[in-house]
């Protein structure tokens, strides 16, 4: 006991200093404060300034470059975790080329391939999913805002099943494909009459519209009837064209 009957005090505590836990609780997401998810917000922003940054060709040339083998990727559905969708591509995609994944806001992603051989074959080898949700990919493009843009397209191979034969040249087949997309690659076997139970051909397909299930093909004489058949769709109806369900679901 210290002299004069007095106990003496603990020394003052100090606060442990919080947790990056504590601290990552009470930060808002910039998805919430940002100006870009609040149109009212962003409409003001944009007519209170008139402040406009011209940038010359050289410097939009040499910033285009950089992403010229480059795509972006969406899912058409609620997409899983970005991580485990890194881990996921980065692994099924090893055998063709070592690509960078990357997050953007919107729900997109950006795929950097180390050259063109690479981006087409990404493309054209699809379509590529992850549980049976469809990875949307496109190629990059100047001035892309993935805050305000929406993709819908895919590129998908089909097969046309009860396509005559010597309808099978490429210039027939981009006539034919005009008519229900944009092609994007027609299968060498194809080309090459290797495999002829039925054409393939890879489109550019907008998978929020109706596909089509089949069309007819000829002249003022003859007439046949070409189905369509879509290749590691998730669930494609057959009796409405749609993406989402089956022929037995309502």
């Amino acid at each position: 006991m210290a002299s004069g009957g007095h106990t003496p005090q603990p020394p003052p505590s100090h606060p442990s200093p919080p947790s990056w836990a504590q601290i990552a609780s009470k930060v808002t997401s910039t998805q919430e404060t940002s100006p870009l998810y609040n149109p009212a917000i962003l409409n003001k922003l944009k007519e209170s300034t008139s402040e406009f940054i011209k940038l010359d060709n050289d410097t939009l040339n040499r910033a285009r470059l950089r992403f010229q083998h480059s795509l972006f990727g969406k899912f058409f559905g609620k997409p899983p975790l970005f991580e485990q969708v890194k881990i996921f591509l980065l692994k099924k995609w090893e055998n063709i080329g070592e690509v960078l994944i990357s997050d953007l806001p919107n729900g997109f992603i950006l795929i950097r391939c180390p050259n063109d051989n690479v981006l087409q074959r990404l493309l054209s080898e699809g379509p590529w999913t992850i549980n049976g949700i469809i990875l949307q990919l496109s190629p990059w493009r100047p001035y892309f805002e993935p805050s305000f843009t929406k993709l819908t397209t895919a590129a998908i191979w089909i097969q046309l099943h009860n396509l005559p034969i010597e309808f099978w040249s490429g210039d027939t087949l981009e006539t034919v494909s005009s008519h229900l997309r944009r092609l994007l690659k027609i299968d060498e076997l194809t080309l090459s009459l290797t495999r002829t139970k039925y054409a393939r051909i890879c489109l550019e397909l907008d998978l929020s519209k109706l596909l089509s299930k089949g069309f007819w093909l000829g002249d003022d004489i003859h007439r046949v009837f070409v189905v369509v058949q879509y290749e590691r769709l998730p669930t494609f109806c057959y009796s409405c064209g749609v993406i989402g369900h089956g022929s037995s679901s309502p």
